[in-house]
Parts: structure tokens; sequence; C-alpha cells
């Protein structure tokens, strides 16, 4: 794992005090993002990946937390499919915008949103999440 400039970084302390916060990802990951890649290379990728490569992809979010009590949690978040998981959310995002008007302004998803209510939703794309009490470390 390496140090990496996830969006959530920006977006989380909006919404819950936090005294630090950092995003990881996979070391290999980070150092190919960090890389620059020549032109040519880039001219020529395919838009998108395949429907092949889609099917098999799988991604595991895991989120630690430790509150100022001590207390420590661990959460979850697991799926298939980065591209069609993100169109759902933009679906299901703009559903609820209309149904469910909110503040005006810029906001954080879960300002927005219930985030419950919103990834239970997402189970019917497969979206699978948990929270558990981590063993003492």
């Amino acid at each position: 794992m390496a140090r990496f400039p996830l969006p959530e970084v920006v977006t989380v302390p909006r919404h819950v005090v936090v005294r630090h916060m950092e995003g990881l990802a996979e070391a290999e990951l980070v150092e190919r993002l960090n890389s620059p890649m020549p032109a040519e290379v880039v001219e020529s990728l395919p838009e998108g990946p395949s429907e092949e490569s889609r099917r098999g992809q799988r991604f595991t979010y895991v989120l630690d937390a430790l509150g100022v009590d001590g207390r420590r949690a661990r959460g979850f978040v697991r799926g298939a499919d980065t591209y069609g998981t993100t169109a759902a959310i933009a679906v299901e995002s703009a559903c609820r915008l209309v149904a469910e008007p909110i503040k005006a302004g810029v906001l954080a998803p879960t300002q927005a949103f219930d985030s419950l209510a919103f990834l239970d939703r997402l189970a019917r794309r497969g979206i699978r999440w948990s929270i558990e009490e981590p063993p003492a470390g």
C-alpha cells in the first residue's frame, strides 16, 4: 500500500469531523499512475475496457476509523464492474435529486443522501457493504 490522493480525502471531512485522513492504494497501481505515459501509448488505448474485462473487474474499499474515545471500526464496500457501478451511482443520485430535493450548494455525497439507504439501493448492482469492529491490535 502507498499513499494516494483519493477524492474521499477532500469530501469526507466536509461531513465528518476528522483529525487525520489519508487515502491508500496498492503500491503497484500508485507507481503506474505516477509514471508518465508516452503520448503514442495514450493514443493507442481503447476508449474503455472491453465487456469481458468489465465482467472480470472486482473492487474492495477498506475504511478504518478510530474514534476520539478509542473505539475502532472497519468498513468494507465490495463490488464488480467499476464502470457499471459508476453509472448506477450516477443514475441513483439523479433519481434521488428529483425525488428528494436537497439544500443548495456544493455537497459531499453523504451530505446530500442518506449513506446507508444509498448503499442498500446499490445492492441490486451487486455492491455489498459491512461495518465491523476489528480485533484489538
